[in-house]
């Protein structure tokens, strides 16, 4: 029997509307499979499927992470830093993986804001955090898999390494910092910004629920996976969308390429039509109503957020076209409710999509997303991607997603339209 197949009724959402309501309402539960660690709940205590107070309480700490001015200081220096010697290193022709490309590059961020300390200049050890990230984003979408019980034993085993070779030695180094800043040897200044550090300075409130040490290691690969694995898939996407609306549009490449805020519409256009969690699936915890209709308690409740995505009340007349240009009202994100909504919200949003798109020119503090960056960059080197384009990954139900996607580098056509 799968997690999902005891409910006592299984009710669809798909109007974008609708689907928001039950993203804020406080009877629909993220949490499903209530076994402990050890009965085979490998998600056990992780703060993205938590429920009520505890993740309340865990995402106060963790917030703290993703305040504008970190974000800031990753967009202007860090991340350009490292993502030109990457591509300098790895987009090389004639013909290359964008995804692989796209993991390791986010990786070394992501295990920067996860805690990990990594040696950021080796492509070995980038390669080795990828495939952590590929084990726990099956993990992550063990609901869509179609062989729940490998994808399991896969991640129990991903877990024991990760914590042995990355967050056990993390941990030490910056439980030090933080009890030589308690004896008042050091200054907060010493101590690192990540969500390890954040975690361990607060393991003692006992409303985070993490006197199991191992719930640290869960939360650090699940910061890991968000922060690695969504830029992957999205710029894959984004591009393979980009040069399908080229075909009629062949100025969108140029405008891409000289503008970051088109590049941005652009991502946000991406991730609105391919959302990288098409169906978010919630349990009713209590008798829940949504718009005038009555769901039964333990029931199952699908949000159709493709659907949702593309409801031309809110999209208008071709919600299906991928259109940077297309006008929204602002009170509709232009990446619809593919971050979620509510109090699940993807807290790293900012970091991949940016701040939302305006009408007009930006201001100065305006941030563009990390995924915008990448996209542009590419797009200013000439790839193109190769007839086919790549191959799905078929161990989920979830149509978007990429095992590999295949690009030219240097492609004339591309660099032509982008100069």
């Amino acid at each position: 029997m799968t997690l999902l197949s005891s409910f006592a009724a299984t009710l669809e959402l798909t109007r974008y509307k609708e689907i928001r309501a039950a993203l804020f309402h406080p009877d629909l539960s993220r949490t499903f499979d209530t076994r402990t660690y050890e009965d085979g709940n490998i998600r056990d205590g992780v703060v993205s499927i938590q429920h009520g107070a505890v993740h309340r309480a865990r995402r106060r700490v963790e917030n703290t992470q993703f305040r504008p001015d970190h974000l800031r200081l990753y967009e202007r220096e860090l991340f350009p830093a490292v993502m030109n010697d990457l591509l300098d290193r790895l987009l090389v022709g004639p013909e290359v993986d964008l995804f692989s490309i796209g993991e390791v590059l986010a990786c070394v961020l992501a295990s920067r804001r996860a805690g990990l300390d990594i040696r950021e200049d080796d492509l070995d050890e980038l390669a080795v955090i990828a495939e952590f990230v590929d084990v726990f984003s099956q993990g992550a979408a063990i609901l869509d898999a179609k062989d729940p019980d490998a994808v399991r034993a896969l991640v129990y085993a991903a877990y024991e390494r990760f914590e042995r070779d990355y967050v056990g030695p993390a941990r030490e180094r910056r439980q030090a910092l933080l009890d030589a800043h308690a004896r008042g040897e050091i200054g907060p200044e010493a101590l690192t910004h990540d969500i390890l550090t954040a975690l361990l300075a607060h393991r003692a409130d006992a409303a985070l629920e993490l006197a199991d040490e191992r719930r640290i290691v869960r939360e650090v690969a699940t910061y890991l996976q968000g922060g690695t694995h969504t830029t992957g898939q999205t710029i894959c996407n984004a591009v393979d969308l980009l040069f399908e609306a080229a075909a009629e549009r062949p100025d969108l490449l140029e405008r891409v390429a000289s503008d970051r805020s088109i590049a941005q519409r652009a991502v946000h256009e991406t991730l609105r039509l391919r959302p990288t969690t098409p169906k978010i699936r919630r349990r009713a915890v209590a008798e829940v109503t949504i718009a005038g209709r009555t769901i039964p308690p333990d029931s199952l409740v699908v949000l159709d957020v493709t659907a949702g995505n593309r409801d031309p009340e809110l999209f208008g007349a071709r919600p299906d076209a991928f259109d940077p240009d297309r006008s929204v009202a602002p009170d509709v994100p232009r990446w619809g409710l593919s971050f979620g909504a509510g109090p699940h919200i993807c807290p790293g949003r900012t970091v991949g999509g940016g701040l939302p798109a305006p009408d007009g020119d930006p201001d100065d503090e305006h941030l563009y997303g990390l995924v915008a960056l990448f996209l542009q960059e590419v797009i200013r080197r000439g790839v193109e991607p190769l007839p086919g384009r790549g191959e799905r990954d078929t161990r989920t139900e979830r149509f978007n997603r990429w095992a590999h996607f295949w690009v030219r580098v240097g492609s004339p056509r591309a660099a032509a339209s982008a100069r």
